[in-house]
């Protein structure tokens, strides 16, 4: 009977969960055409059942109802080894639930505590207006996967009919899960097509209210805002500071044209993820008690030209360290996609309303800070779109990038140029692009010299050089570190074995073509 409703609801084009109970269950169902299986939380405590299932390469169902954290961690870490997937139901049967055990709250915990994804059981008595209610609630608290019982007439009070639906019931609470999915959209800031609509309509333009002579410097208070006709949406931070290309008259609504293109907003995005396979967390790593991200920060605070410091955050499960980091430094931050690296770059940027990035990568403890104001003027005055250092050691460089130019790279680019090396579409198409390389002193031209973090070594390295040349404002020249290498060779070769292009984003010793 199980064999010929398996192969029935593969016609109609449906998955097929078992609900296993027993070994001798389990290895009779590999015979059947099933997509996954469900451990009841009987079962979570068997090892032999769990081991079974964890050379099973299919997707699982782990039910934690009336378990420990302790018996789940431990069953995840049996069922982990080969599982396509493993998903967390979240409830138990009571024939039916009472509404207050259902502590739907624990979703988030589940989801927080073991960076699974979570479902939920849903058993309450079906006869409650609430039994199709509570799917819609758990979505709201992160479930991904709905279980939820049905029976051909709940009246008859037949084998389980306690927490089951009537078909036109089922129906029904699955046409209406199906339009809570549709609304909850994703978590991006894009705005679709009738968003923008509404933007256009209902947003404030900007107008002089007073007379601003040509190269006067804009500021907050010689704008006000109110609705027009004509839709020209600029935000006050785009403009503060800048300056006024022509004279603008009282009531003129402000146009990015009125405003001099030699004025810029600049950016430093920091993309951040803890995941590396050489050193995890490697910009967590403490060099004199202070993450290697927060020395780096400090010596981009040096310049006068960064208007902003953004952190790109991926939205992986452990990187919420990031998230943290930047509340307590009260650093803005985005969150995005893991693998599209130059996308957070971008959506960093624009957060900001800024039109240059400074990019740079927060695993690195010493950078050519004294060069970063020298190269964003060269940038901006020669009107380049992508400009970096020539030569210097690995991990002391940075780029400076039209925002323009990395959306080009986006739209244009393959997988590879979305990833950390997200400059090098730019580099492969360099007569697209007007490019700028900053030959610095010849005694900092010092390719074959490794100051970045990416191993064990490398942090050996760093906290040897703060330890001998650090000092309380964390701002050590590259010419002093670069000197005292050459004068240590000890501590120069704890990483010179590593290839210079290990894990390498900067192509700055590398002449233009």
């Amino acid at each position: 009977e199980w064999e010929e409703l398996i192969n029935y609801a593969k016609k109609l084009k449906l998955h097929v969960f078992v609900d296993v109970f027993g070994l001798k269950s389990a290895k009779k169902l590999e015979l059947l055409n099933i997509d996954g299986y469900k451990i009841h939380s009987s079962e979570i405590g068997n090892p032999l059942l769990l081991n079974h299932f964890a050379n099973s390469k299919k997707t699982l169902l782990l039910s934690t109802g009336g378990s420990t954290p302790n018996e789940i961690e431990n069953a995840i870490k049996i069922v982990k080894k080969n599982s396509k997937e493993i998903i967390l139901m979240h409830g138990f049967q009571s024939y039916p639930t009472k509404i207050s055990d259902l502590n739907i709250n624990r979703i988030f915990s589940l989801k927080e505590k073991f960076q699974l994804p979570v479902g939920i059981m849903d058993h309450i008595d079906g006869d409650l207006s609430l039994a199709k209610i509570i799917p819609l609630m758990a979505i709201g608290a992160g479930a991904r996967i709905i279980e939820k019982h049905i029976t051909l007439n709940r009246e008859k009070k037949g084998l389980d009919y306690f927490s089951s639906l009537n078909p036109d019931e089922f129906k029904m609470m699955v046409k209406i899960l199906r339009e809570c999915e549709n609304a909850l959209g994703d978590s991006s800031f894009e705005m679709k097509s009738n968003e923008l609509t509404y933007r256009k309509i209902h947003k404030k333009s900007l107008l002089a209210k007073k007379m601003i002579k040509k190269g006067e410097v804009l500021r907050d208070t010689s704008f006000e805002y109110k609705r027009t006709r004509n839709k020209n949406i600029i935000s006050i931070n785009e403009i503060h500071g800048k300056t006024a290309s022509h004279t603008i008259l009282k009531g003129t609504i402000m146009k990015h044209s009125l405003i001099d293109k030699k004025s810029h907003k600049i950016a430093a995005t920091i993309a951040c993820r803890v995941n590396s396979t050489r050193l995890f967390a490697k910009q967590m790593q403490l060099i004199d008690g202070k993450p290697i991200i927060h020395h780096m920060i400090t010596q981009l605070k040096t310049s006068k030209m960064i208007d902003e410091i953004v952190l790109a955050i991926s939205e992986e499960p452990g990187n919420e360290i990031f998230v943290e980091y930047a509340k307590i430094q009260n650093l803005k931050y985005v969150i995005g996609s893991d693998d599209d690296v130059l996308k957070r770059l971008i959506d960093a940027a624009k957060y900001v309303d800024a039109d240059i990035i400074f990019r740079i990568t927060p695993e690195n403890p010493y950078i050519f800070w004294e060069g970063i104001d020298q190269l964003i003027k060269k940038h901006v005055n020669g009107n380049y779109d992508f400009s970096y250092c020539y030569a210097i050691p690995l991990g002391s460089g940075f780029e400076v990038i039209n925002r323009n130019a990395f959306e080009i790279s986006h739209f244009n680019g393959k997988k590879k140029h979305r990833s950390e090396l997200c400059s090098s579409y730019i580099l492969e198409n360099q007569n697209d692009f007007k490019i700028f390389q900053l030959i610095p002193d010849k005694n900092i031209q010092r390719p074959d010299l490794r100051i970045t973090v990416d191993t064990p070594e490398d942090l050996l390295v760093a906290r040897k050089i703060f330890q001998h040349l650090g000092n309380k404002r964390g701002l050590i020249p590259l010419k002093k570190i670069i000197k005292f290498l050459d004068s240590n060779y000890e501590i120069k070769n704890i990483n010179s074995h590593i290839p210079l292009g290990e894990s390498r984003i900067w192509i700055g010793d590398e002449p233009l073509k």
